[in-house]
């Protein structure tokens, strides 16, 4: 029995180390290996920058009230801009494969162009309209903050609006360069904003408050949007004919992009809310609970920023590509081993997190006005936060190949079970644990979106080949 079981491990051994062989010997002629790596590394460039930006915030603001109030603002208008700039997208890169596949690459860039340009207009509408309903929403968002903290966050979120209308708009070219498999572009740009910040928190000094912070935010988008801007002119063709049919012809892949994009608006806006949700409910709670909870959220992602971002990027394109050929069994091999090798190495990393908490957080935070009871606080929180990191990456590798099957019907749905049972949970965990609780809440959402979403892929799978 022993000899069996130690002949099948060497066998198993054997299987892998030539699986990994050939990886290694396809990998750098292999444009899906070689985009991961290179998507990979910028990506923990931009991450480093963005920790150094949060370590400067934290050695100026700490936990105080000025933070929490940017936080929730600077939250909700992330929030917005994910939820628009996330519906076209998502719905935009399938079907651009598809034109691309099975029409003409001209057809694929006039609806690049066209959506492009919906997209913009909706968000300049979307930004008006939160001008407006700004007070009424800080001081419904805000029950915990004292009047001045709440016209405090009212006049930020005014303040970062123009954040918000980039941010969105570099959602939807970010997609269209990483369709066209232009990848660096796409995942540098980012940079800018963190780089800002730390600029101009580095010029002001002693003197730097949450306008400066604002200042930096806003400024670091423009320069993002502009640098994406610029990307996309340079693929596209410079004739007049094109750009004249861009205007007076409109794509038919058009009205298939915006019925999707209004399903996944909706799927996105309850499951994305879960952000919105949590730091509404971490302020009922102690002072600075928001940030103690935006604190660990950026420590998670240094682990999600070199797997979950740089796979879903990259892999997103190749999924929509094969879903366009019909190529099943590519799709579903092509799931199992890149979750198993992202998870090889992100559960270990998560482990560690979670046993090195306050070291963590002491290293990256504890100067200034971050003192040793911050560190205790964010440290705690952190250590059911990490939990959530291989669920997580599961379920978003899946959700990319729902996203590419353009399954809008579970989308939906899932989206409605992760917004009702984070908010249920959250209730139910905060009371005795605190912001903890809305951590573990979080996980335990995550833990049953991703088997949801596997269990939904695979079925489906299963059912067109059978087919």
């Amino acid at each position: 029995m022993a000899e069996r079981i130690v002949c099948r491990l060497r066998a198993l051994f054997s299987q892998l180390q030539a699986r990994l062989h050939s990886l290694i010997q396809r990998g750098v002629g292999s444009r899906m290996v070689s985009g991961f790596i290179l998507v990979a590394l910028l990506t923990v460039g931009s991450k480093a920058v963005s920790f150094l930006k949060d370590a400067a915030v934290a050695r100026q603001f700490g936990t105080g009230d000025e933070l929490d109030a940017f936080l929730v603002s600077f939250g909700l208008l992330t929030f917005l801009a994910a939820l628009i700039g996330g519906g076209m997208p998502e719905s935009f890169l399938p079907v651009y494969a598809e034109i691309a596949h099975r029409k003409t690459r001209m057809r694929a860039l006039r609806l690049g162009v066209q959506s492009s340009g919906i997209h913009a207009v909706s968000l300049l509408v979307l930004a008006v309209g939160c001008w407006f309903i700004a007070p009424d929403f800080v001081r419904w968002a805000t029950r915990g903050f004292t009047p001045e903290k709440q016209e405090l966050a009212v006049s930020l979120l005014r303040l970062l609006l123009p954040f918000m209308v980039c941010f969105g708009m570099s959602y939807q070219l970010g997609a269209w360069l990483r369709a066209d498999k232009h990848f660096i572009i796409a995942t540098s740009a980012p940079i800018l904003v963190p780089l800002t910040i730390i600029s101009l928190l580095t010029w002001k000094g002693d003197s730097a408050n949450v306008d400066t912070l604002v200042a930096g935010t806003v400024a670091g988008a423009v320069l993002q949007l502009t640098l994406l801007v610029g990307a996309v002119m340079c693929h596209l063709p410079l004739e007049k004919r094109f750009w004249l049919r861009c205007l007076r012809l409109w794509e038919p892949g058009l009205v298939r992009v915006n019925r999707h994009a209004i399903h996944f608006l909706f799927a996105g806006g309850i499951f994305s809310s879960a952000m919105v949700v949590d730091q509404t409910m971490a302020a009922w709670l102690a002072p600075g609970s928001v940030a103690v909870l935006g604190y660990t959220e950026k420590v998670c992602g240094i682990i999600l920023a070199v797997t979950v971002a740089p796979s879903c990027d990259v892999l997103f394109p190749y999924f929509a590509d094969k879903v366009a050929r019909r190529d099943w069994l590519g799709v579903r091999r092509q799931l199992f081993t890149s979750a198993g090798v992202i998870l090889s190495a992100a559960l270990p990393a998560a482990l560690m997190l979670c046993w090195l908490a306050p070291w963590v957080i002491q290293l990256l935070f504890e100067r200034g006005s971050f003192s040793p009871s911050d560190t205790q606080r964010v440290a705690e929180v952190l250590r059911y936060a990490a939990l959530q990191i291989p669920f997580y990456i599961l379920g978003s590798l899946a959700s990319r190949v729902v996203v590419a099957m353009q399954a809008t019907q579970f989308i939906i749905w899932l989206s409605v079970i992760g917004l009702v049972g984070n908010g249920a949970l959250n209730y139910v965990l905060m009371q005795k644990m605190g912001a903890a609780g809305i951590a573990l809440s979080t996980v335990l959402i995550q833990m049953t979106s991703a088997g949801l979403a596997c269990l939904y892929v695979l079925r489906q799978i299963r059912g067109k080949l059978n087919a």
